[in-house]
């Protein structure tokens, strides 16, 4: 006879030491099979081998799972996830998905858990959400289907990334009627609306959850009231807001002002100017003194709205002020705020100062190197961003624009390995292609030179 702890031990070893898609099985509410002890056993050695960073050791118990388990869905879901974290050779990560597609195909493929897991996973291929989506869809279809509403949220999830934004509209707004009270649902659905720019929905939604929302639900409200173009009532709102905040003291300024900004940008960008102004000057009346929406209230006014001199004054201002300051965060910032703002030459100045003091960041020489390629100075551009790459070699754009400056000062041999590197990060950059093809042909190296232009004209 079992003891108790022998009992407990399918359910202690799921949450405890199972993370990610195993440890969601023990979510069971529908056909799906559960992985035996033995699929447990692999499993617990695989996540023990993950935890104290034995990749070899770990993926082998995976791959023994894979040939071993009653319940395949979890071990093929792990060396997906093993791979985007350590890597596996591509022609068995192929297998690895073809697998996983045929076993979503049978009915008792995954449990709600695992197929959670896969609708959430930001690396998840394109033909495993569809076939976790066609699992889900066929549950739905059952006369007699458990846990209607966890299958209808399922759906919505995988619709959406999928690109199917209406189905998904669809399914929750069917799901909200399932649980109308439920925060998650209501969270889905307006990250779908606001998503899709149904603003008056979204509104009209928001309406519903002010009562119980707390300031921020109510500031989103106002926010979603303005671009929707529902002027009177955000401005309704916005009055309730002030008088209710104007007598908390100054943080609650500062949460109001940051609301009246917020939405005064969106009727900026709706095309509506005067009633964008109105609440830029209302931000700046009510902002406490100094602080950062006072002065982004500030500027916007003049920069939109102020005379040519009064552009040019803030302008100077700004100058001057920088010109005597030392901090390396505020350098860097405001040398961010100039290159979004085309203006690469004062922002290259303010990053090579700021890199005196943050040297060991990878952010200040790469915005110096972008800066220094946007303003055409090669040489710097390169070496700025080889410095980058050399303290992050996973951001592809340190390689892609290094190599760019490399090849416009004709330094093609230096230029190809970076190109190369840039492939390897993101395959998908036809325009290292071009590069490459630009460098081997200019180095008389026609083979090469013609497989980089194919690639390139079949990537059109």
């Amino acid at each position: 006879m079992s003891s108790p702890r022998r009992r407990d031990v399918r359910a202690w070893l799921l949450p405890c030491l199972l993370a990610g898609p195993l440890a969601a099985q023990s979510e069971a509410g529908s056909d799906a099979q559960l992985p035996d002890v033995e699929c447990l056993r692999l499993m617990r050695k695989a996540r023990i081998a993950e935890l104290t960073s034995r990749p070899t050791e770990e993926v082998a118990w995976l791959n023994q799972a894979r040939e071993e388990c009653n319940e395949p869905v979890t071990p093929l879901v792990a060396l997906l996830t093993f791979h985007q974290r350590v890597g596996l050779p591509e022609a068995e990560v192929r297998d690895v998905r073809r697998e996983l597609v045929a076993a979503l195909d049978d009915p008792a493929g995954a449990t709600p858990g695992v197929l959670s897991h896969i609708a959430r996973a930001a690396d998840a291929e394109e033909s495993v959400l569809r076939a976790a989506l066609g699992l889900v869809e066929r549950r739905l279809a059952e006369d007699d289907a458990e846990d209607r509403a966890r299958f209808l949220r399922l759906s919505a999830v995988l619709n959406e990334r999928l690109g199917r934004p209406e189905e998904a509209l669809s399914l929750l707004y069917e799901l909200r009627i399932l649980e109308p009270g439920n925060e998650i649902v209501n969270h889905l659905l307006l990250r779908s609306l606001e998503a899709g720019g149904r603003w008056s929905e979204a509104a009209d939604l928001l309406a519903e959850l002010t009562a119980s929302g707390g300031p921020y639900v109510r500031s989103r409200f106002v926010r979603a009231l303005a671009r929707a173009g529902r002027l009177e009532e955000a401005q309704r709102e916005l009055e309730l807001l002030g008088q209710e905040w104007n007598d908390e003291g100054g943080q609650a300024r500062l949460a109001f002002s940051a609301v009246v900004l917020s939405a005064a940008w969106n009727l900026r960008d709706a095309g509506k100017i005067e009633e964008a102004e109105s609440l830029f000057r209302r931000a700046s009346e009510f902002a406490p003194p100094e602080s950062w929406a006072a002065t982004e209230a500030d500027r916007a006014l003049v920069n939109l709205y102020g005379t040519t001199e009064e552009r040019a004054a803030l302008r100077e201002e700004a100058r001057r002020r920088f010109e005597q300051e030392a901090d390396g965060a505020t350098l860097l910032n405001e040398g961010a705020r100039l290159l979004s703002a085309g203006e690469p030459v004062k922002a290259l100045d303010l990053f090579r100062r700021a890199s005196e003091e943050l040297g060991h960041l990878e952010a200040v020489w790469y915005n110096l190197g972008f800066a220094a390629y946007r303003a055409e100075r090669w040489e710097e551009a390169a070496e700025a961003l080889d410095r980058a790459a050399q303290l992050n070699p996973e951001r592809v754009e340190n390689a892609f624009f290094s190599g760019l400056a490399l090849v416009e000062l004709e330094r093609w041999e230096e230029a190809i390995p970076r190109l190369l590197r840039t492939l390897e990060l993101d395959p998908a950059r036809r325009l290292a292609h071009y590069n490459l093809w630009v460098c081997y042909k200019s180095l008389g190296r026609e083979a090469e030179a013609a497989a980089h232009r194919a690639a390139y004209d079949a990537s059109r």
